[in-house]
């Protein structure tokens, strides 16, 4: 076994290859975003779309939660989102102090190719990997996102860093 892979028996290593498995996923979706001609999105900024192809319009506040990121995050990738012609917000109606974002014609777009995109991302994910076990293998993910969320006393997980 090399230096570079997990060995399972190993739990102070599992947060280092957490982060290795999800830089590696970063830099397949950046391979295939970059196919597909999407050289202006990034990873960080599929859990936005993908929700505004759900719900739209959906308030910052709203998509903030929905996507447990931290609003000033969502802000600027919004903003990003908005700069090139992804997305649109606007003042709500009912509260002007209330931001709504959806998605333009451009953005709308998009759902042919996420939809290809997530689909060549599970194909490559799940290779070689039983069903069963990526469900034991998902539950004890999330025991161990539960347990460092107590540990941190925090009431929900959010990201930060806008990409």
């Amino acid at each position: 076994m090399s230096a570079n892979e997990f060995q399972p028996t190993d739990e102070v290593n599992f947060v280092s290859a957490l982060s290795r498995t999800l830089a590696a996923a970063n830099g397949c979706l950046m391979g295939l975003l970059a196919e597909a001609g999407l050289n202006d999105l990034a990873p960080s900024h599929g859990d936005i779309l993908m929700r505004l192809f759900a719900e739209e319009p959906i308030t910052m506040q709203r998509l903030a939660q929905a996507i447990h990121r931290d609003p000033s995050t969502v802000t600027a990738l919004v903003r990003k989102l908005a700069d090139a012609g992804y997305v649109a917000t606007r003042k709500s109606t009912a509260d002007r102090r209330v931001t709504e974002v959806s998605l333009t014609g451009k953005g709308a777009g998009l759902r042919a190719s996420f939809d290809a995109i997530s689909r060549q991302l599970r194909d490559a994910q799940m290779r070689g990997i039983d069903p069963e076990s990526f469900r034991v293998t998902c539950a004890t993910l999330d025991c161990i996102r539960r347990n460092f969320v107590c540990a941190t006393g925090a009431d929900a997980p959010t990201q930060g860093g806008a990409s």
